[in-house]
């Protein structure tokens, strides 16, 4: 079971279970608090990390942040957490 079927699968398989989607179906989960911080969860890794640019890969594409002074606190497991001036957040896939 690959593609569009596999993922209609395991989308109607978390709502059966009542499970949030992005643990079936393996999507990162991003908080964002104000332009200060933000924190990933299920990501696959840090492709690229400046003080103004960390790309991150994801399941289906990365998440790019961009901004001032942005620095990685936290990098635990599948869970990071980015702290600086946020100007953006993008997602590629």
């Amino acid at each position: 079971m690959d593609g569009k079927e596999g993922k209609r699968w395991r989308r109607e398989l978390a709502d059966f279970l009542e499970l949030p989607r992005e643990i079936i179906l393996n999507l990162p989960r991003l908080t964002i608090v104000g332009t200060m911080q933000c924190l990933l969860e299920n990501h696959r890794g840090v492709i690229e990390y400046t003080n103004e640019m960390i790309r991150i890969a994801v399941a289906e594409g990365e998440i790019i942040i961009r901004g001032d002074n942005l620095v990685i606190r936290t990098l635990a497991g599948e869970e990071i957490a980015v702290e600086g001036k946020i100007s953006s957040l993008d997602f590629e896939s």
